[in-house]
């Protein structure tokens, strides 16, 4: 928060001030502690709260709201038929505790929907978990339980409801339970489905997901857990992994659809990928939506954790320097779902407050549901904030990277050092049709 803050009486408090409430979030019903007067109402809740001072920013304010007016003796300060009448106090009063009521209600929901969600990509991990370390002694079975698994997913991206995508916050020590191929899955299938392909479609290309990184079974552990440069002998081992992987899937039966997946997701559509530098339209839809998802999670997970990127610059990153090497349509669609500031990242809000952005809004990607710190409330009774159901005055200013933070805030938000994402729904009808050109 600025510095040049002042404490003025609450008669003094006008429409254009930007202002601060020493009060804990629970002792009042607007959205923040910091926030910018936009009307008339909002002056009658601060007077309902029966506050005797609140402090005033200057530098955040309006500039004809830069000096506070005394009304007790500068009555043509403000007219009188640009001001309606103050309501009656009893009925401000009973506003604030309906206002308050409401937000409790709502704010426990949302608790109960990442808890929800969660709960999910845990059991879809355990699932993950044993996908490799069974695909040669039981084949069939692993491919059933991998279908099962689909199935679930993509239940939720065809009941007709609206999919959202929330950031997992798991707690220490469960780490293991975090996986690329998982991840890869949500996102991939999430593109399919936004690019309104058909169920069919939607879970072919989520099974190939489960599957696509299945020869990495046959490249050595320092290779693949390697968090430096890899040298060239060890780039090649590596680049072979999409070679062992079809012929790991021809042996297990995978169908051809999932092979080419496994085949080409390393490939790019200027031919600057590998094993065979394909181009355009000689890679197949499913593959160019693996693809995409693949290289994001990457880059939120590299193996040094030092030089991960944020959500937000991940995106950047693709969208800015990368964006020949994708296909434009499923580009587009990635940015569209996960919005400018994609769940993981931290954020600055135009009132200085510090959040972590927890999911998206559909069609409204400046505005998602941050999770916001705040010294005064504890850690797990943090305030979630939806942006889309705020004045259009509170908005995101900038990304922040980890390391900048101060901490307690830092400590406060957990910011995990892997991003992981799962999806739940909520209701809305939806359409699902084919996707031109999918095969």
């Amino acid at each position: 928060m600025s510095d040049d803050s002042q404490l003025i009486v609450i008669d003094q408090v006008r429409i254009g001030m930007f202002i601060k409430l020493d009060l804990s979030w629970f002792e009042h019903s607007f959205p923040m502690n910091s926030f910018k007067i936009t009307s008339q109402q909002q002056i009658d809740e601060l007077l309902g709260l029966k506050l005797r001072h609140v402090r005033y920013l200057p530098s955040k304010s309006d500039p004809l709201s830069a000096t506070p007016v005394d009304r007790s003796v500068a009555t043509t300060a403000v007219s009188t038929a640009t001001v309606p009448a103050a309501a009656p106090a009893g009925q401000v009063y009973a506003s604030i505790i309906d206002a308050k009521r409401a937000r409790f209600e709502k704010l426990q929901k949302q608790r109960e929907e990442i808890a929800r969600c969660e709960e999910k990509f845990v059991k879809a991990a355990t699932v993950v978990k044993s996908i490799n370390k069974l695909i040669f002694s039981q084949p069939a079975e692993t491919i059933q339980e991998a279908s099962k698994l689909v199935d679930s997913m993509a239940e939720v991206f065809l009941s007709g409801t609206d999919t959202v995508m929330h950031l997992i916050q798991q707690t220490a020590g469960s780490e293991e339970m975090y996986f690329h191929t998982l991840n890869v899955s949500v996102l991939a299938m999430m593109l399919a489905h936004e690019m309104k392909c058909s169920p069919t479609q939607i879970k072919t290309v989520g099974i190939a997901s489960l599957f696509h990184d299945l020869g990495k079974v046959n490249v050595p552990e320092h290779i693949l857990n390697k968090t430096g440069p890899l040298t060239k002998p060890e780039q090649h081992f590596f680049e072979l992994h999409t070679q062992y992987g079809v012929e790991v899937g021809q042996k297990a039966g995978l169908p051809a659809t999932v092979l080419d997946v496994i085949a080409q997701h390393h490939e790019f559509m200027d031919g600057s990928g590998y094993p065979h530098h394909l181009k355009g339209e000689a890679i197949r839809m499913p593959s160019r939506i693996v693809t995409i998802a693949n290289v994001y999670d990457n880059l939120c997970n590299h193996n040094d954790h030092s030089l991960s990127l944020t959500p937000h610059e991940a995106l950047s990153t693709m969208y800015a320097h990368r964006r020949t090497q994708f296909d434009q349509a499923v580009m587009a669609t990635l940015v569209k779902s996960l919005g400018v500031y994609p769940p993981g990242t931290l954020v600055r809000l135009s009132n200085e407050a510090i959040g972590l952005v927890m999911n998206v809004n559909v069609g409204k990607p400046l505005r998602p549901r941050v999770l916001m710190y705040d010294a005064g409330i504890p850690k797990e009774d943090a305030i979630i904030l939806d942006l889309a159901e705020e004045s259009k005055e509170l908005s995101i200013s900038a990304s922040i990277r980890p390391g900048l933070l101060p901490r307690a805030i830092y400590e406060y938000l957990n910011p995990r050092k892997r991003v992981n994402y799962y999806f739940d729904s909520q209701s809305k009808k939806t359409q699902s049709n084919p996707l031109p050109g999918a095969r």
